[in-house]
């Protein structure tokens, strides 16, 4: 079979013409054909629309809702068109529902015309949202096929009730995207669908072709990174295992943010809302994850989902509302900030991951003692032992056997870099007995991580880490040689185990110190050689430069504490 990956961007061509299941070969013929037709009738992205595609999303309520300058049709249109351009580029779709899309605009631009706009966001929370789903993520009326050809025919019944919850707040859907072949790989390639492409270019590219100075969109959400990248999708909701919505944020330099799995504000469950290969793994958990360009846009999404705030400032008194008349602005709150005690680490990371956790680590802590986003102390974590760890993650990953991901296969054939292990097809109670992980270890584990960073339940703590060992944007051969060391995902790994809540972010770094950065591992013999040059400007800003790629931490914090986090991550980024 062919891959996506030789067919030239700006073309879209079935990635497997060879496919012998009818209902595979429909699924992409269709997908090609939406795509193709909206195209046609829409054009390529202009300016405005990458205009658009830059604003968070409160920015975009604002000027639908309050100023009456957009309508929710228009940012529908550009996100179609941004949408026909990142599947071109990067083939990161398996469903185009613009045109459903499109009718849900004349509802919420009538609704939205006569009505109070305060009374509209109190309404619609995600008024002017448009959204993305994972193709292992349940919506009526459309196959979760998991990268399965067999799986392409089989419409699913209902819709998760995370998806529907976004789409109850106001938000609008406008495609699913890639996964790779069972959600067992950290890239994203299927037989059916093809290679997902990274929309990071080198302003260099010796390759173009899928090679190895190609870079690495990563996974398993790298559909979602890759069309929230080029703008084509507001928000993109994936699923996280070992880093899922994470490690493909921190390579594509946009937000993730990964749930815990024990989510008690909306219903998380197989196989009512998402299917994965490995159905039976509850840990390390599959979580719901969000990934977007800013944090903003992250937070009101979690807030929304969740059904409340992170909310931290002095309340107000009659005083305040002494000689506030009829007209006049409403007394505000004084907010109080975000005072977090901050325990980090550079372990199993580059020079400029290193470089970088500590500079911003140091920035945090000089903060003016009246800063809202100054911690209440910096501590950093003891030396971590990462064999354990790792063996932990597989043993309770692969516990279960493959049986039921044989199934989904069918006939197609095994992609690379999968964890898929046929040897463990036919489970026996003395399989089971034998694949069975000690779960005394993984709970030693987890205490010994808790005693090392001294927490404490309901400590408001936020953990500082890398997310990816380079930090950001990486080419397929060298993110093959530093995933082979099995520890460039480390501390997404770690708090999949634990299960708390996470989030990526790209750090904006001044440019003498993203300089001096970069020059400090161009120093390190291990580590220049997986270094990218410069890169191609960001795909929806007109006016941006070459530039050196954008580095990201990993902040992460206990369950409970997440809206605290992504609040914490809005202050240090905005």
């Amino acid at each position: 079979m062919s891959s996506t990956a030789k067919i030239p961007r700006g073309e879209f061509r079935n990635p497997c013409p060879d496919v012998n299941i009818p209902a595979a070969k429909h699924a992409v013929d269709s997908l090609l054909a939406n795509v193709t037709a909206a195209h046609k009738r829409f054009g390529d992205p202009n300016p405005i629309d990458y205009e658009i595609a830059s604003y968070p999303l409160r920015l975009i309520q604002e000027k639908i809702v309050f100023e009456r300058s957009l309508t929710v049709r228009r940012v529908v249109e550009a996100r179609i068109r941004l949408t026909v351009k990142a599947s071109l580029e990067t083939h990161c779709l398996t469903a185009f529902t613009y045109e459903q899309a499109l009718e849900h605009t004349d509802f919420h631009d009538e609704d939205g015309d006569d009505d109070d706009p305060q009374d509209v966001l109190t309404c619609y929370p995600l008024f002017g949202l448009v959204f993305s789903v994972k193709d292992c993520i349940h919506v009526q009326g459309l196959p979760t096929t998991l990268g399965c050809s067999q799986r392409a025919g089989q419409n699913e019944a209902a819709t998760a009730e995370l998806v529907q919850k976004l789409i109850n707040a106001g938000g609008i859907m406008i495609a699913k995207t890639t996964a790779p072949q069972l959600m067992m790989s950290n890239t994203t390639h299927s037989p059916l669908w093809g290679t997902t492409r990274s929309p990071i270019q080198a302003v260099a590219a010796a390759d173009q072709d899928g090679g190895a100075d190609e870079f690495q969109v990563g996974g398993s959400s790298g559909g979602e990174a890759s069309l929230v990248k080029m703008g084509g999708t507001q928000l993109g909701v994936g699923t996280d295992m070992g880093g899922s919505v994470r490690q493909p944020a921190c390579l594509n330099e946009v937000c993730g943010f990964k749930f815990s799995s024990m989510n008690s504000t909306f219903r998380w469950e197989l196989p009512s809302d998402f299917m994965t290969g490995l159905p039976h793994t509850s840990v390390p958990a599959t979580a719901p994850g969000l990934l977007a360009r800013d944090v903003s846009t992250l937070k009101l999404a979690a807030e929304t989902l969740s059904g409340r705030k992170y909310y931290n400032a002095e309340p107000l008194t009659e005083d305040d509302f002494v000689d506030v008349y009829k007209g006049d602005p409403t007394p505000e709150p004084k907010d109080l900030g975000n005072h977090p005690r901050i325990v980090y680490t550079a372990q199993q990371s580059s020079p400029e991951v290193q470089a970088l956790v500590h500079w911003l680590v140091d920035r945090l802590a000089s903060l003016d003692g009246e800063a809202l986003a100054r911690p209440s102390s910096t501590h950093e974590l003891g030396e971590i032992d990462v064999k354990p760890c790792l063996e932990a993650w597989m043993q309770h990953a692969t516990q279960h056997g493959f049986d039921e991901a044989r199934a989904m296969l069918g006939d197609d054939p095994l992609i690379q870099h999968t964890l898929f292990d046929d040897s463990r097809l036919g489970v026996t109670a003395a399989d089971r007995a034998q694949w069975a992980p000690d779960t005394s270890k993984l709970a030693e584990l987890r205490d010994n991580f808790l005693r090392l960073a001294g927490v404490e339940q309901a400590d408001d703590v936020i953990f500082v880490t890398p997310t990816y060992a380079l930090g950001g944007p990486v080419q397929n051969d060298s993110f093959v040689q530093l995933d082979d060391t099995g520890t460039a995902e480390f501390w997404c790994v770690v708090f999949n185990l634990l299960d708390w809540p996470s989030v990526s972010v790209p750090i904006s770094l001044p440019d003498r110190v993203r300089q001096t950065i970069r020059q400090a591992a161009l120093d390190s013999p291990d580590w220049a050689p997986h270094l990218p040059g410069l890169l191609q400007a960001d795909p929806i800003d007109a006016d941006a430069q070459p530039r050196l790629p954008m580095l990201s931490v990993q902040l992460a914090t206990l369950p409970g504490n997440e809206l605290a986090l992504l609040d914490y991550a809005q202050r240090i980024t905005g």
